[in-house]
């Protein structure tokens, strides 16, 4: 996010620290093994931005999901990480033997 922030620099980023270090345990238990979040940005307070970077069964994937409040983000980005997940079980089903 390039617009300037109000408060001292940082600050921003701190009020998302803790959600942030929320969603990315959230996401891991509910999408179970196979998925390890390396890193989670939220940004904005409305509109809201989340950028995750995460290994899915071992292939490094990026979800960027936006919604009109942080819930709604928030949302967006455990239903693609969901698509992913079962993305890459259905690659194991069918995927070359």
């Amino acid at each position: 996010d390039d617009r300037p922030q109000p408060g001292p620099p940082g600050l921003h980023r701190e009020r998302h620290a803790v959600p942030a270090d929320r969603l990315a345990q959230d996401l891991e238990r509910i999408l179970g093994t196979g998925i390890l979040i390396e890193d989670l940005e939220i940004t904005g307070e409305g509109p809201v931005s989340i950028d995750v970077a995460c290994l899915v069964d071992g292939r490094s994937r990026e979800i960027h999901a936006e919604g009109e409040s942080a819930i709604d983000a928030i949302s967006n980005v455990i239903r693609l990480a969901a698509e992913l997940r079962l993305a890459g079980a259905f690659w194991q089903m069918v995927g070359p033997a």
